[in-house]
């Protein structure tokens, strides 16, 4: 099974879970009436905007299992980028009586309402990504600096390989619905500005999944066959991004780079195997995020005093430390 069917197929583990974890979070009770939980005060329900995300669809598998380690029982849905979907899930949540709530969400102004209820019954409520406007902790990225932080990867390999009167064409995979996502990538995209003014950037066009780096990337090469550089501003993308150059006909990847953000194991495969992706923003990866939310809602439900505000490290991940990490965070 080739890399994407490797994908493809681990996505379809992830649909099995989340129609179980669907099943698992009906608004009522038998007879019709509303819902109690049965797990008391250690009960945490999860909605994720797009759980189709490799890295976030890895979060909540992890919160799962390391939160029955914790002694919380875990559910979480997936939104589908559907707000009032969202807002069903989370008054769902509500009626079941969990204890906390842990939100992705696919628009934040949809959810001061429902929030707000349900810290009104006591809920704790943990954003993850996206502010919030009311909520107990949040669990979030630092956007722009992130993104800089990879533009500024970009923008070495590019001075690195390349001589300063030379045009470098690049191309940006975004994904503009989402705030945080836009700061990301004008981070990006000033950083290679600042110090890569050579570096022009010719194409756009927004990815989330892997399916989506593929297009874009073959898209992308058809369109400016002098494209020596791709940024990303997700793991999805730069994945799909990887397979989609290969698939284009580049062979010498020594000239061409390709730059991600989430330092998934597939990201850093690549990277190691010499691929064309040649960095990736590791933020902790989904794993520890998983757990970080994990962390966060035991300290909540213990009465502890728990920062409100909480952001995830920035580290560049490329050739001379990825083996490293891959046995630190992917080996075992």
């Amino acid at each position: 099974m080739n890399k994407l069917g490797k994908i493809a197929a681990a996505a379809g583990v992830v649909a099995a879970l989340l129609l179980s974890g669907c099943s698992a979070v009906s608004p009522t009770g038998p007879g019709g009436g509303d819902a109690v939980s049965t797990e008391g005060d250690r009960s945490v329900g999860i909605t994720f905007s797009d759980l189709s995300n490799p890295v976030w669809a890895e979060l909540v598998q992890e919160a799962e299992s390391y939160g029955a380690d914790e002694g919380l029982s875990v559910t979480y849905v997936d939104a589908r980028n559907d707000a009032a979907a969202q807002v069903t899930q989370i008054e769902n949540f509500i009626q079941q009586g969990v204890s906390t709530i842990i939100i992705c969400a696919v628009d934040a102004n949809a959810l001061v309402n429902v929030t707000k209820k349900a810290q009104d019954a006591g809920i704790k409520v943990v954003g993850y990504t996206q502010v919030l406007e009311n909520y107990d902790a949040q669990y979030l990225v630092d956007a722009y600096n992130t993104g800089y932080a990879n533009g500024e990867a970009a923008a070495t390999w590019i001075n690195d390989n390349f001589d300063a009167d030379e045009t470098v064409q690049w191309a940006l995979m975004d994904l503009p619905r989402f705030p945080e996502i836009i700061d990301r990538a004008n981070g990006i995209k000033e950083a290679i500005a600042e110090l890569a003014p050579n570096a022009e950037l010719v194409a756009t066009a927004p990815a989330l999944t892997a399916e989506d780096g593929v297009a874009n990337a073959e898209n992308f090469l058809q369109a400016n066959p002098d494209l020596k550089v791709i940024a990303t501003i997700g793991g999805g993308g730069a994945v799909g991004g990887n397979e989609g150059v290969k698939s284009a006909g580049i062979t010498d990847f020594d000239s061409f780079g390709l730059f991600g953000i989430d330092a998934t194991e597939n990201e850093i495969q690549n990277i190691i195997n010499g691929d064309p992706q040649k960095t990736s923003i590791s933020l902790g990866g989904g794993k520890a995020h998983g757990r970080a939310l994990v962390d966060i809602t035991v300290d909540l439900l213990a009465g502890e005093d728990v920062e409100k505000d909480q952001y995830m490290p920035i580290e560049v991940i490329d050739s001379s430390n990825a083996q490293d990490y891959y046995d630190e965070i992917y080996g075992g």
